[in-house]
């Protein structure tokens, strides 16, 4: 009945001696993967998601990139499916199995690596496409990666960089790097905040300049620091 592509009447005549395995082999061997999952299914269930993840590299193997996906994403590897298109640079679909199964915040870090492969404008073009331009900063910034926070506030988000400036500022603070932070608290239009971190330092000679320079309103507060200090 194999033989002679009579492959249903093939499957019952398998089943109806117990070897369900030989029935799914048939499928497997024939292409016919739905019917194979259905049996998997139905008599391998502890199977079913290795055999979702085979078929997902076999069919991305052989091209046909749709059918691995539905393939990854039955076997909860949608991240597989993800990379896959990444690798292939089909960031659009990338991004859609994202959303779909890994939510929003899924779906903006692929936009955000998407706009990283192109960088510069042609990244921010792509996000601000998407509508994506802050949340791929504000990810940039929790990621660590500053300078592709700025770039992509430059080319399209200036009303973003006094923020990212502070939090860069924040960053080098912990970082016990005083001195840069000090030119970013600046930058970030906040002077008191490079004050209160040399205070706190009890550095009162940066202090007192970066409040003459950029903030006179502070000296009750620098003199009073540096008496307490002294007593």
């Amino acid at each position: 009945l194999e033989e002679d592509s009579r492959f249903l009447e093939a499957e019952k005549m398998y089943l109806a001696v117990d070897e369900p395995d030989l029935a799914i082999n048939m499928f497997k061997k024939n292409r016919d993967f739905s019917a194979m999952i259905r049996l998997v299914e139905h008599y391998r269930p502890e199977l079913l998601k290795e055999t979702h993840q085979f078929l997902g590299q076999q069919l991305e193997a052989e091209g046909d990139l749709s059918g691995a996906e539905r393939h990854f994403c039955e076997a909860g590897e949608w991240l597989s499916a993800v990379n896959m298109y990444r690798t292939n640079e089909m960031w659009p679909e990338a991004m859609q199995v994202a959303k779909l199964h890994g939510g929003a915040d899924a779906s903006k870090r692929v936009a955000y690596a998407w706009a990283l492969s192109l960088g510069g404008e042609a990244g921010a073009k792509v996000l601000a496409k998407q509508n994506l331009v802050e949340p791929a900063i504000d990810y940039a910034v929790e990621s660590g990666a500053f300078d592709h926070a700025f770039e992509l506030a430059h080319s399209a988000c200036v009303a973003k960089l006094p923020e990212i400036h502070l939090k860069f500022a924040l960053y080098l603070e912990d970082e016990e790097r005083y001195e840069e932070a000090e030119i970013e608290f600046i930058k970030a239009e906040k002077p008191r905040e490079a004050i209160d971190m040399y205070l706190h330092q009890h550095n009162w000679l940066r202090a007192t300049a970066v409040m003459t320079q950029h903030d006179p309103s502070a000296a009750p507060d620098v003199f009073s620091a540096q008496a307490k200090a002294c007593a």
